[in-house]
């Protein structure tokens, strides 16, 4: 009976991620991408068929709200960067302020985008249903485009600007993760 214990003990051991450094930091893939997380971030059971991953960041301890990245891929180029970038700063009303920047990194094209303004959340369907939208005054969105050999993988990060503002350290780094050590 020690015995079966001890190999469901090791069983259960062997499928939890162990921690990636002294940080406790956690690996979790997308892709060919391996991403390193710690911290406040918390795993969540993806809400949707289309998401890779999604996690919370939990703000409690600032006394700001918690916010939600998802982490979605797609096959080829998911239609381009310049396409995706389009589309998600035409999720904000009006002309929203917002910042593109691409890096090179260890041969791989990364994009970011940082905008704000009064982002138009789509009620139910998501943003291709057409459906009715709720502005949300106020609101930021970090999002990452990275290129792979054959699919695409993107993160998103939308919420309150002060809540998503207080993250835009930890949403490079997760980003960045799989090409740092």
């Amino acid at each position: 009976m020690k015995l079966i214990h001890s190999l469901v003990l090791a069983a259960a051991i062997i499928s939890f991620p162990l921690p990636a450094s002294s940080e406790n930091q956690e690996t979790f893939n997308v892709a060919e991408f391996t991403f390193k997380y710690s911290g406040q971030w918390v795993r969540q059971q993806p809400s949707s068929g289309m998401r890779a991953a999604e996690f919370t960041y939990d703000h409690e301890d600032e006394g700001l709200e918690d916010v939600d990245i998802v982490f979605f891929v797609f096959g080829g180029t998911a239609g381009g960067v310049k396409a995706n970038m389009d589309r998600w700063v035409g999720q904000f009303e009006g002309t929203p302020e917002f910042k593109v920047e691409k890096k090179e990194m260890d041969g791989t094209e990364v994009s970011f985008l940082t905008a704000s303004g009064t982002f138009m959340e789509s009620m139910g369907g998501g943003p291709f249903s057409g459906g009715e939208k709720k502005a949300m005054p106020d609101y930021m969105m970090l999002a990452a485009f990275i290129q792979g050999a054959e699919q695409a993988v993107i993160l998103k990060l939308t919420g309150p600007g002060k809540s998503v503002e207080a993250l835009k350290e930890d949403f490079m780094a997760l980003a960045t993760s799989p090409f740092t050590e």
